[in-house]
């Protein structure tokens, strides 16, 4: 019997002794076994029509989705590459113990079957993570772009407000300053972060609850004004909290923001914080009429727009949670069919 006929013959035998030797080792021990073998069935059968031709196949296609699915699974590049060695070794072995002579010919086309699965897993695999890395790229930038419009709309609302009074307000002035400020200081942060390839992480330092609830409504002010919605602050004490400022900041008057925009004129916006248990509990809660079936499920992910209004890029919630994710801290949506939805935090103080 030559080496395709064996390969052919003993195909499950050699799946086998490759599943038991990568298990646990090129890969997680709980993978599933479906999982775990996935394509080496198919590829196995395309060594035999190679073996059988006497040359080895350009292209694979079952190797190129291997390394899709080994991706989309977690799976190392290093261990991709691996498996197929350990493929082909397996060959190897099982046919020793049969007896079955591998001559020079078909050991070389093996060996280039065995090229040709990595190098189109690899490939395809390399794809993947691109395509991944880019994602991820776009959606860092659209969340910074995101948090440079927001006080780039209060600045300008503080100015035009000015303009059309045809007086000095300082309030307004203060208004436009605040958002300036928040501008460089975000520019500055992710200029920090893009040259250290630094996560998000929180920098504790110490402020009062009402600090944090004042400041979230001062930088929403300029919207709610135009808009006749009454910001309505609810803090129960003055406690000392120690959390990271800006990310809360941030969070924060996303929240603020996005009640003032979905709730109608006329209406009003509840900001209330409480410390207990040296837990921060904060809640925003707008007019909004209630959230629509099943969106509150997908809420916090980026790009996601729970309301009809399109005018934003629907970051504002994932901003939110990304800054409680880095306190350990939790986030959620309680819904009020018919009044609005409440957005609430629970993080370490």
């Amino acid at each position: 019997m030559d080496l395709a006929g064996f390969v052919s013959a003993r195909q499950d035998e050699i799946v086998k002794k490759w599943a038991e030797r990568v298990h646990g080792t090129l890969h997680p021990a709980v993978l599933p076994r479906l999982e775990l073998v996935d394509h080496v069935p198919t590829f196995l059968a395309e060594i035999v029509e190679a073996l059988q031709r006497h040359e080895g196949p350009e292209t694979s296609e079952t190797a190129a989705r291997h390394g899709v699915q080994r991706f989309a699974l977690g799976f190392s590049l290093g261990a991709v590459v691996r498996e197929y060695g350990a493929l082909r070794d397996c060959i190897v072995e099982e046919a020793a113990a049969a007896g079955v002579v591998i001559t020079t010919a078909a050991r070389e086309t093996l060996l280039e079957c065995t090229f040709t699965g990595i190098a189109e897993a690899v490939t395809e695999y390399q794809k993947q993570r691109d395509a991944e890395l880019q994602r991820q790229m776009n959606e860092h930038f659209a969340f910074v772009a995101h948090e440079l419009r927001n006080p780039l709309n209060a600045a300008l609302t503080a100015t035009t407000l000015l303009k059309d009074r045809g007086e000095l307000d300082v309030r307004l002035v203060a208004f436009a300053l605040r958002g300036l400020g928040r501008m460089h200081d975000l520019i500055d942060r992710t200029l920090r972060i893009a040259r250290i390839g630094a996560v998000v992480e929180a920098r504790l330092e110490p402020t009062t609850m009402r600090a944090l609830l004042e400041a979230a409504k001062a930088d929403a002010s300029p919207e709610a004004d135009t808009k006749r919605v009454d910001l309505r602050l609810h803090a129960t004490n003055d406690d000392h909290v120690s959390v990271d400022v800006r990310l809360l900041h941030s969070a924060l008057t996303n929240l603020v923001r996005n009640a003032v925009k979905f709730t109608p004129p006329g209406g009003h916006v509840d900001i209330r914080g409480s410390v207990a248990e040296r837990r921060a509990k904060i809640e925003v809660e707008d007019g909004c009429g209630g959230w629509p079936e099943g969106r509150i499920e997908k809420a916090f992910a980026p790009f996601v727009q729970v309301g009809d209004d399109r005018s934003g890029f629907g970051l504002g919630l994932a901003i939110a949670k990304q800054a409680v994710d880095a306190h350990g801290g939790a986030i959620g949506v309680r819904n009020l069919p018919g009044k609005g939805c409440v957005v609430f935090l629970d993080v370490p103080a």
